[in-house]
């Protein structure tokens, strides 16, 4: 690596000396900087360099997105390189801004209310909390509050896919600890672009609760719902069927199988579940059926009859074969927004207990905001020409022109 640095130094100075443009050479060494920062990151994230080997690779590249960055140089343009699956953003640019500063904020608040824990506490001295006052946490709530409201109450539009899961914070309330859930839904609009639809916090996850949050999103615009995505949490399940009632479920595969491995006996239980994994191997939803029923044979002839019923009766988690064979990859399971709640959890778990509601959705609002914004300018989650599968003849012929179908509607009748 010196002899490297060595070298580039060396032929630096040589074209200094031949009278090349100095502020050119700057901007050419910067970039040079920043790639090298940017490779070295990507590769540490994915737990392998470049075509390396590793049995510590965590995932693969997906190419590059470029994007326009002010220096003190003048203006370049980077190539940052993306993950196949979640995302990365450069150290040196000002992603986390916000959510930095609602973590700093959480922070403080759980200082002054007395609920810090020692991982809370070396946190705090790593962002420099213990130097923060009480006129910059205002002025960062100021800011972070009016945001996050903007970002949940902007308007929606139509999103053929839907998928929604939850997970667990620990906060304050009432002088007690108590686990609040954060409810997230994310949504594939009709260009196969990605969007964060929106997130609610509530006692517990009951079908009031999750009807509600759906409510709220249909108020704010969403429309076209063709496909909702989750586990097979009974009160969602409702909710779902009551204010979407035009969607289809689809429940997840990766929660099924869990729950499907937990009936089986240990020792038999990854060749059992091999078995059960050809049923999502099959082209057509009747092939998956029959390969479903052949299958439940074969765990009753063994005795495992509590795992052959939960397979007869979870015709649902087969939902996604419904739809193009394209789409499909993507929609028979919550990973999405799985992936997205790890995330989160990297985040809140450095709080451990919430000061009050207010303090937890502040930051969760501020990081789903982030992860909305780096989506907007990701490739899209599927083809916009794949997307456009989903329309009926109708539909199509509204999208190119206007009040067309309603014209021959009218002719007809």
């Amino acid at each position: 690596m010196a002899e490297i640095s060595m070298r580039h130094i060396e032929e630096f100075v040589k074209r200094v000396m031949s009278g090349e443009d100095l502020g050119q050479l700057l901007r050419t060494g910067l970039e040079a900087a920043l790639s090298a920062i940017m490779e070295g990151e990507i590769s540490e994230q994915l737990g392998a360099g470049y075509h390396e080997r590793s049995d510590g690779r965590q995932g693969y590249r997906n190419g590059y997105r470029r994007r326009r960055f002010d220096t003190g140089l003048g203006t370049t343009e980077l190539k940052i390189p993306r993950p196949r699956e979640g995302s990365y953003f450069p150290s040196f640019l000002k992603s986390r801004e916000r959510s930095d500063g609602a973590l700093q904020t959480a922070l403080v608040e759980c200082y002054e209310q007395g609920v810090s824990t020692r991982r809370a506490e070396a946190v705090a001295q790593a962002l420099g909390v213990d130097s923060i006052s009480k006129s910059t946490v205002s002025r960062l709530v100021k800011v972070l509050d009016p945001a996050v409201k903007a970002f949940r109450e902007r308007e929606l539009s139509r999103c053929p896919y839907v998928f929604v899961d939850a997970r667990y914070e620990h906060v304050r309330e009432d002088h007690a600890v108590r686990k609040v859930a954060v409810m997230v839904a994310l949504g594939v609009r009709e260009d196969g672009g990605r969007e964060v639809l929106g997130f609610r916090t509530a006692r517990t996850e009951n079908q009031a609760w999750w009807g509600d949050f759906l409510k709220d999103l249909k108020r704010r615009g969403l429309d076209g719902v063709k496909l909702v995505v989750s586990d097979a949490h009974e009160g969602l399940r409702r909710a779902i069927g009551e204010v979407l009632p035009e969607a289809k479920w689809q429940r997840c595969k990766v929660h099924f199988l869990r729950n499907l491995g937990s009936r089986l006996p240990k020792k038999k239980r990854p060749g059992l579940l091999a078995l059960t994994k050809m049923i999502f191997e099959m082209e057509t939803l009747d092939e998956a059926r029959v390969q479903r029923r052949k299958v439940a044979t074969l765990f009753r002839e063994a005795g495992h009859h509590d795992a052959a019923d939960c397979l007869e009766g979870a015709d649902e988690v087969l939902t996604y074969l419904e739809f193009p064979e394209a789409h499909r990859s993507k929609l028979h399971s919550t990973n999405v927004v799985e992936r997205l709640n790890r995330e989160l959890k990297r985040r809140t778990r450095l709080v451990s207990i919430f000061p009050d509601r207010a303090s937890l959705e502040r930051l969760v609002g501020a990081l789903l905001l982030e992860e909305h914004e780096e989506w907007m300018v990701s490739r899209r989650y599927i083809s916009e020409r794949s997307m456009a599968s989903l329309k009926s003849p109708e539909e199509q012929l509204e999208a190119l022109a206007p009040g067309a179908s309603e014209l021959l509607a009218a002719n007809a009748s």
